[in-house]
């Protein structure tokens, strides 16, 4: 019984979080931190750390992930534009949280 179960649990989490959609290309978590920056649009920069607790609502695990993510989609330029300090992507992820 619990090897059907983790057998269950591990695709669930190979096809629902770790591979990209088809549809758009974009993981579970950065489709929420995208809807969560969307709600707090106001037309100026806002602090990572506050769309990290915006996006806490929607994603159920902790906030490392949410700012891995984010970190990952900005330093690719990818739909989140970016200002001050967000590492490079041959030197890896910042090891503080950046600031926008």
């Amino acid at each position: 019984m619990y090897e059907n179960w983790f057998l269950d649990y591990a695709s669930y989490v190979i096809l629902e979080r770790a591979v990209p959609s088809i549809e758009d290309g974009l993981k579970p978590v950065q489709r929420r931190i995208l809807h969560a920056m969307k709600e707090m649009d106001d037309g100026r920069y806002n602090k990572v750390a506050n769309i990290i607790g915006q996006t806490m609502q929607y994603h159920p695990h902790g906030d490392a992930s949410i700012t891995d993510a984010m970190v990952n989609m900005g330093q690719k330029e990818l739909l989140i534009d970016t200002q001050g300090n967000w590492g490079d992507i041959r030197t890896g992820i910042p090891r503080r949280r950046p600031v926008t």
